[in-house]
Formats: structure tokens, C-alpha cells, sequence
């Protein structure tokens, strides 16, 4: 996706945002790839939208909008709603802000660019920013949360032709982010780029074999091409393999911490 092509994407969000919510939007905060890192047919486009009030008429009048964007985009946008209070001085952020809404955050301070729309009765430094002992405890609690939605989606969700390439999306995403969690939980700073965390993690842990995360940007660079069933079945196979095994091996040593 080119430039031009993402500075459109990003005006429309805003100007719909503003035109439902008005004095009611606070900030809108990219929180995914979207677009540094944005891949055809792989990426989706994940927001985190703040307002000051969040009502039922907000909460639909954000529906219609991310419906509208979704139609004029054809990808699907990925949204957490907080409130401003919980954007600047939340109570119990590790227990009350989902988990990409407090990886936005954590995000923010490094990447202040992912701001779209910040309302002018708001400073960026202001912000709430988790300190290390939250960044640690959330990263690690989500490395297990990622672990049991894996588990959940691929023993309650029936495979199918239709719906095996997007299964298999959610687990190389898993692995991914598992990956950039467990660095994060071992050096208590913020990362980026996942080739960057997988250099990182080489590091952090030089027990434990990275093939998989390797071959998953391989396989991510050539998804549209992806169509073979056994060749799906064995990379859910060696990622299904990787989530179970690296859980198990970063909890093991985060008690020797």
C-alpha cells in the first residue's frame, strides 16, 4: 500500500469519526500494522478510539462508522473503545484496559506518529504511559491469554476449506505476538517490529529454536499464494507447536526471575 493510498485511508477515518462524534471524539490512535508494516490481503487496520463519553448512542453511531469504513476499504478495522479518563489516568489499567488497548499505549510513547486525531483540549505527554512492573505483568498474563485463545478458538471453531486461511492467520498472529510479549516481559521496554523482536529474542533466549517465526514471514510475504491443504495443515501444525512449546519454556523461565 503506497503512501497516498494510506493518507486516504487514515483522512477518511478521522473525518467519519468526527462527523458521528463530534466534541465527543478525544483521540484516534493506530494500533496495528497499518500502514508501516501493512500487507495485502494479511493486515487489517486496528484502532483505538477515545471519547469522552461512551454511551449506547455512541457505541452505535462507532458501529455505523467502522461498518462504512469497512465497505469503502474492504478490510476489516479492528476497534477498542476507552474513555478520556481511561486514556490519561486509568484506575487498575492492567486488570480494565484490554490488551491492545494497553499495547497501543505502551506503544505510544515510542511511536507518537500513530496519533490520527488528537482533540486540542489534549496533551500527548499527558497521557497514560504503563510503567515497567505493568508493562512486565501484562505481558507475561497475555502470553497466556494468547496460549488459551488458541487453544479456545482451535477446539470450538469447526476447520473448513473456508475458513482454514483465516484460522491460520489468527495462530501465526499469536505466534507473533507471544513472541514480541515475551521480549517485552524480559527487557521491560517496548518493542517494535517483529523482525526486530525476533533478533531480540535470539538473544533473550538462545535455548530455543526460532525456526517457525522465521518461516512465518515467509509465509506472510506469500499469502495470497497460500492454497495447498496439506501445506496449511502442516504450518498449523509447527505454529500450533511453537505456541505451546515458547509459552511453556517463557513461563518457565520467568520463575527464575
Amino acid at each position: 500500500m503506497n503512501g497516498l493510498d494510506s493518507n486516504k485511508i487514515k483522512l477518511s477515518i478521522v473525518n467519519k469519526l468526527f462527523d458521528a462524534l463530534n466534541e465527543n471524539l478525544v483521540a484516534i490512535v493506530l494500533a496495528g500494522s497499518f500502514p508501516d508494516s501493512f500487507k495485502e490481503e494479511w493486515s487489517d487496520i486496528d484502532l483505538l478510539i477515545v471519547v469522552r463519553k461512551l454511551d449506547l448512542d455512541t457505541k452505535l453511531r462507532l458501529a455505523r462508522v467502522i461498518a462504512k469504513l469497512e465497505d469503502d476499504t474492504k478490510l476489516h478495522h479492528g476497534i477498542n473503545v476507552i474513555t478520556e479518563e481511561e486514556f490519561l489516568a486509568p484506575k487498575f489499567p492492567e486488570i480494565l484496559l484490554e490488551g491492545k488497548t494497553l499495547q497501543a499505549l505502551i506503544d505510544l510513547k515510542k511511536y507518537p506518529e500513530r496519533v490520527i486525531y488528537l482533540h486540542k483540549t489534549i496533551n500527548l505527554e499527558k497521557v497514560y504511559s504503563p510503567n515497567v512492573d505493568v508493562l512486565k505483568q501484562y505481558s507475561l498474563s497475555n502470553i497466556g491469554m494468547f496460549l488459551k485463545r488458541n487453544r479456545r478458538t482451535l477446539t470450538t471453531t469447526l476447520y473448513t476449506d473456508k475458513n482454514k486461511k483465516e484460522l491460520l492467520k489468527r495462530e501465526i498472529r499469536a505466534s507473533l505476538i507471544i513472541t514480541k510479549l515475551a521480549v517485552q516481559y524480559s527487557t521491560g521496554n517496548s518493542q517494535g517490529e517483529y523482525h526486530d523482536v525476533l533478533n531480540q529474542a535470539k538473544l533473550i533466549f538462545p535455548g530455543f529454536n526460532f525456526e517457525v517465526i522465521e518461516d512465518n514471514f515467509r509465509i506472510i510475504e506469500q499469502w495470497h499464494e497460500l492454497s495447498d491443504n496439506k501445506e496449511i495443515l502442516d504450518i498449523f501444525r509447527r505454529v500450533d507447536e511453537y505456541i505451546e512449546k515458547f509459552t511453556r519454556y517463557v513461563f518457565e523461565k520467568s520463575k527464575n526471575n
